[in-house]
């Protein structure tokens, strides 16, 4: 999964996921808009841009839905940048180094052995000359982007690798909707569910899915210019149980879906340190009736906490350091900022030892769509979607509801979206008090 990333006249790229849980499809879709026997759909997206910091990339990402097994989606990007003069920490001269980067992703392979159990892997590699992290990210943190100091922290600008690796196992349970039919089959007609009335909502484990996971986690993200330490590295794993009782997963609109999971690393191998946390989501869906002009109008709530037992904000690792004593990495556990939580802010912008994160989305597919007559557009687009959303989050120390709900972080934006090869793709812009951010991005944030 990609995104594209500006920042006033900065951009930052890079390959990250939102979850493998986010990106498998634990159902069946049959498009009745075309032939039964070509249900497999795939679409090609080229990409451009230029910024100061990349200068000029390109690249492309693939989606492929229902190929080698009907539930599976393989996505995969690349993409590569013009050179840029680098400064090194040390006394070496100027080179000239670009971005480049790549990645993977194979969903829901289920295997002959076991007709509950889905397998996913994603991997992916990235260089990036001049990236942002957020290392000492706490809620009153200020943005300094014209401080030099290789010990600055907010943010640490500096040239690096982000490299990561995960495996996903998931047993779907023998409980509601999939107690008798493991993988559901979904109907859709121009993007739009057309079988599912009477589902989404329900008695939790009675109705809807529910899938016990685990996850094997890998990442080394390395920052020349980081004292401490010149990289951070990451393995682990991560258990987690999800309850989904909507209508579509892929696009939901009415039910719930809730899950928690918990993630560890014991500090084995190349890890800079141990540490765990924990994490639970829920949103909701509320169908509200059409306008003459609209398929489906749609309010969605999300709300998200996190927070940290082994994070020990009273040391630090090294006598003088920076990074505290089994903190989870920056990417990981309590954190805010980026694509999916807080869109205004810079990726991981806010990390600390407790989260607490709650959205608003107004979704509306109207019923005009340019791409939906399929004999001449060569992209499978089955809609477009228009979006208005509002965020507001906060980091803190400790998990305290008064502290979390105090001196929040707001931010406000717009989405276009559309269903390309039946996986939704977004285009955000959102504007928040350090400044305004757009996304380019797969997968509804929630």
């Amino acid at each position: 999964m990609y995104f594209h990333y500006f920042k006033k006249s900065h951009l930052f790229i890079s390959l990250f996921t939102l979850s493998l849980s986010s990106i498998a499809s634990d159902f069946l879709i049959e498009d009745l808009n075309r032939d039964k026997s070509k249900q497999q759909t795939w679409v090609v997206l080229p990409y451009i841009f230029s910024s100061e910091s990349m200068g000029l990339t390109v690249g492309a990402v693939g989606i492929f839905s229902g190929y080698i097994q009907p539930q599976m989606s393989i996505v995969a990007t690349t993409f590569i940048g013009e050179e840029l003069e680098i400064q090194h920490n040390d006394l070496r001269e100027p080179e000239n180094e670009r971005t480049s980067g790549a990645m993977l992703a194979i969903n829901n392979y289920r295997p002959d052995f076991s007709n509950r159990l889905f397998v996913s892997v994603i991997g992916a590699y990235g260089y990036y000359p001049n990236q942002r992290l957020y290392i000492d990210g706490g809620n009153d943190s200020i943005k300094n982007l014209e401080n030099n100091n290789n010990n600055a922290t907010t943010p640490l600008q500096t040239q690096g690798y982000n490299n990561w690796f995960n495996g996903n196992l998931r047993y779907i349970l023998p409980w509601g909707e999939s107690k008798n039919r493991i993988l559901p089959k979904i109907q859709l007609q121009r993007g739009i569910a057309v079988n599912r009335d009477q589902f989404g909502g329900g008695r939790p484990f009675t109705t809807g899915q529910t899938i016990l996971g685990s996850e094997l986690f890998y990442s080394k993200w390395s920052a020349e210019k980081f004292i401490e330490s010149p990289e951070i590295n990451t393995n682990g794993l991560r258990l987690y149980l999800e309850h989904n009782n909507t209508d579509y997963p892929s696009n939901p609109s009415r039910g719930y879906t809730f899950s928690g999971k918990i993630s560890a690393d014991f500090g084995l191998g190349n890890s800079t340190q141990s540490w765990n946390a924990l994490e639970v989501d829920y949103a909701h869906y509320i169908e509200l009736d059409n306008f003459s002009w609209s398929r489906q109008n749609i309010f969605a709530f999300n709300l998200w906490s996190a927070y940290s037992p082994s994070w020990n904000n009273s040391k630090t690792m090294q006598d003088g350091g920076i990074l505290e004593e089994n903190q989870t990495p920056m990417w990981e556990g309590a954190r805010l900022g980026g694509w999916n939580r807080l869109r205004a802010y810079d990726s991981n912008r806010f990390n600390d030892k407790a989260a607490l994160y709650g959205a608003v989305e107004y979704r509306i597919i109207p019923r005009l769509n340019p791409m939906a007559d399929l004999a001449w557009n060569p992209l499978p687009i089955d809609w477009f979607q228009l979006v208005l959303f509002i965020e507001a989050g906060r980091v803190a120390e400790k998990y305290d509801l008064g502290l979390l709900l105090s001196d929040m972080k707001y931010d406000a934006g717009f989405s276009i979206r559309a269903l390309a090869a039946k996986v939704p793709v977004r285009f955000e812009m959102a504007f928040g008090e350090e400044g305004s951010a757009m996304w380019f991005m797969i997968q509804q944030p929630f």
